[in-house]
C-alpha cells in the first residue's frame, strides 16, 4: 500500500515539474565561458540554468 502511495505521489510531483512555466534558454556555454554566461544572464535579467554533462557521450 505504502508502494502505490509513493508511486502516486512520484507521479503528480513529475507532472507538476512538467507543467511549471520554466523556460530553458537555447544558448549553451561551456564551462570556460562561465563569465560570459554570467554577464549575459545578468544583463538580461534571466537565471542561470548550469547542467553538468559530458560531452564525450550520447
Amino acid at each position: 500500500m505504502k508502494t502505490y502511495i509513493l508511486a502516486a505521489m512520484v507521479l503528480v510531483g513529475i507532472t507538476e515539474l512538467s507543467l511549471a512555466n520554466l523556460k530553458i534558454p537555447r544558448s549553451v556555454y561551456q564551462v570556460e565561458d562561465m563569465e560570459e554566461a554570467i554577464a549575459t544572464a545578468t544583463e538580461k535579467e534571466k537565471p542561470l540554468i548550469f547542467v553538468f554533462t559530458d560531452p564525450g557521450t550520447t
